[in-house]
């Protein structure tokens, strides 16, 4: 996944593979009772939405000057 500015220059980028395995469910949880799809949902949109704001944050800047 990519943020970039109109001129197509990338602000920020992460792998999907990546953030697939770090919003992932690990299977010790689902043994454990512990897995429900709203708490991954939530994990994974926390994620995103952390990846956004790092992006802006860094874009930010390059569009102002």
């Amino acid at each position: 996944m990519m943020i970039c500015l109109p001129n197509g220059t990338v602000v920020h980028h992460i792998n999907a593979n990546y953030f697939l395995d770090i919003t992932s469910v690990k299977p010790e949880d689902i043994e454990n009772n512990v897995f429900s799809f709203s708490s991954t949902f939530e994990d994974s949109t926390a994620t995103y939405m952390q990846f956004l704001k790092e992006g802006l944050r860094r874009g930010l800047p390059l569009l102002q000057a």
